[in-house]
């Protein structure tokens, strides 16, 4: 349900590079580890870049997601050594696919493909040294299954999970009217939201110099759109559930709003799949839920976001 108060005027700077340079550096903290401090110096020694994907990446492109795991794109060069790495280390160890310990609840990420993801669980207590909520699983993609390179174009994030969803690339934030749309950073620090969870609980709380990527929007939308039509071709899942990632960007974006779809379609989405990614936001329906209209100061039952009343001082700076 959207709130009742207005929202708080969005920066539209259109770089990606610009987008992480709202975020604020978390402060170390002496005594408080990071969860994945152990992982993250493995990918280092390897000189390989921790580039997150799945549901959890999405968060950082305002997709209001609940992921189950951690997904981490990883080089197939190099998957052996990392994963030996973190075995040997103790605090990892091999755990098989969420669909074979869950049975029937977990069917989306089966993954009956010849080329097999790598899935490891933390070995601490989490009663004790991992808070109950903190993700303790690992997923690592090799390229070839996600159709994506970990040398993707993409953006830094301070750390692997963010409190709330919210959207980097301030550009897919489209409504210039400011009715609805993502939270952008200077939405969240305006509001005196932090982007990171309370110290302890982070990823890398003392692990500054170590960077945690997240693939662009376009980057990974294309993935997971080549990744449904592979799907298509083969008759095969790999275990990401492409459809329903689609569906989040859509949902999530307002990708059906007619602006935003044509805009996308025309600037983001590669020619292979901009008859798919079509298709997907003409299936798409979304429900129309209750509203709060700030101009006419009452609760809406029949009105799409975009539909809502234009606030008189916006649309004057507009005609302008």
């Amino acid at each position: 349900m959207e709130s009742p108060s207005a929202p708080t005027p969005p920066s539209l700077d259109t770089s990606t590079s610009a987008a992480s340079s709202n975020i604020p550096t978390p402060t170390p903290s002496p005594s408080l580890g990071g969860y994945l401090d152990t992982v993250l110096s493995v990918f280092e020694r390897h000189s390989h870049p921790f580039v997150l994907v799945g549901a959890i990446a999405t968060r950082w492109c305002g997709l209001n997601t609940c992921p189950d795991e951690i997904d981490v794109l990883v080089r197939s060069s190099q998957m052996t050594a990392i994963v030996d790495d973190l075995i040997a280390s103790g605090e990892w160890g091999i755990t098989n696919n969420r669909a074979e310990r869950f049975d029937f609840r977990y069917e989306s990420y089966i993954n009956d493909g010849p080329i097999k993801d790598v899935w490891l669980e933390s070995c601490k207590d989490r009663g004790q040294d991992i808070a109950d909520w903190t993700l303790n699983t690992l997923r690592f993609w090799p390229e070839e299954l996600y159709q994506l390179s970990v040398e993707c174009n993409k953006l830094e994030v301070p750390d692997v999970d963010t409190p709330g969803a919210v959207l980097l690339e301030e550009e897919y934030y489209r409504d210039s009217y400011q009715r609805f749309g993502p939270k952008t950073p200077s939405m969240r620090l305006k509001s005196g939201i932090s982007l990171l969870r309370p110290p302890g609980v982070r990823a890398k709380a003392e692990r500054q110099d170590i960077p945690i990527f997240v693939p662009t929007i376009e980057e990974h939308l294309n993935a997971v759109l080549d990744q449904l039509r592979k799907e298509h071709e083969t008759k095969q899942q790999i275990g990401n559930a492409p459809e329903h990632q689609i569906r989040n960007f859509v949902r999530y974006l307002f990708l059906d709003w007619i602006p935003m779809r044509d805009w996308i379609l025309s600037e983001k989405i590669a020619e292979r799949n901009r008859k798919l990614m079509a298709q997907r936001i003409g299936k798409f329906r979304r429900k129309l839920l209750i509203l709060y209209d700030v101009v006419l100061k009452q609760w809406v039952y029949d009105k799409m976001p975009w539909e809502l009343s234009i606030r008189p001082e916006l649309l004057e700076k507009k005609s302008k």
